[in-house]
């Protein structure tokens, strides 16, 4: 389904939009913002009551995991744009992609600790990652200084969404954002699909908000659809515990 909808935004499959007409070289809009909308799609079809109602816990050696994880991905993510642009861009692309992380990074903790008083794990791990989302769609067009603040606003925006957006949206959409995936991938992801077009030269406006749309629709019903399937193939007794699936140390 994601091959699907990359072959009708990038590609012009089915005649919707011209072939290369849509500005989305890293992938903000057709990996990112397709994920998390097709992920919400899946859980709100498929989430069952019991699911929704249980706790799901943390400690601080799963968060501690969870900052090594986002550390590695950090260092990586630039050669994740560079490895998508010709070798002339890269250079470019590469230092962008940083800007755009220490942007969202400074942002992050910024933001975390005007809302919440304090600095909250959870931000770190997540929103700090956040102008890697965004900067993807202009990775290799933005100049550096655009790669900041498109960085910076994607940091604030995803920080605004762990800290305020997630627990309004669980509860209004009965689901459970279990990686928080609207608001480092969703958000930051559309907002930087949005960001080329004051960006990128002799961009077609009307192709670059058809190519959000249609991933936006793609992405959410093919979501509720696979979310309607996966049931019937089984699901877990216990949500959100994956014990079950390893031999305990008695085995």
């Amino acid at each position: 389904l994601y091959m699907l909808n990359e072959w009708i935004v990038l590609n012009g499959g089915l005649g919707l939009i011209d072939a290369g007409s849509v500005a989305d070289t890293g992938g903000s809009i057709v990996i990112h913002a397709f994920g998390a909308i097709f992920g919400l799609g899946v859980a709100l079809t498929m989430t069952t009551k019991q699911e929704f109602e249980k706790t799901i816990e943390t400690d601080s050696t799963s968060d501690r995991y969870s900052m090594l994880g986002s550390m590695m991905l950090w260092i990586f993510w630039p050669s994740f744009c560079a490895a998508l642009v010709t070798p002339a861009q890269m250079p470019h692309t590469v230092v962008n992609v940083i800007l755009a992380l220490c942007g969202s990074t400074l942002t992050t903790y910024l933001v975390s600790v005007s809302i919440r008083k304090k600095i909250s794990i959870a931000d770190i791990a997540n929103a700090a990652l956040a102008g890697g989302v965004a900067i993807g769609s202009t990775c290799a067009d933005a100049s550096h200084t655009m790669a900041v603040v498109i960085g910076m606003m994607a940091g604030g925006l995803s920080t605004f969404g762990f800290a305020v957006i997630q627990s309004k949206q669980q509860r209004l959409m009965k689901i459970i954002d279990t990686c928080g995936v609207t608001n480092l991938h969703g958000l930051p992801g559309l907002m930087g699909g949005l960001a080329a077009l004051p960006i990128v030269k002799g961009l077609s406006m009307e192709s670059q908000l058809l190519g959000i749309i249609i991933t936006i629709a793609v992405a959410f019903l093919t979501g509720m659809i696979t979310g309607k399937i996966l049931p019937l193939l089984g699901r877990k007794l216990e949500a959100y515990d994956d014990a079950e699936e390893f031999l305990d140390a008695e085995n």
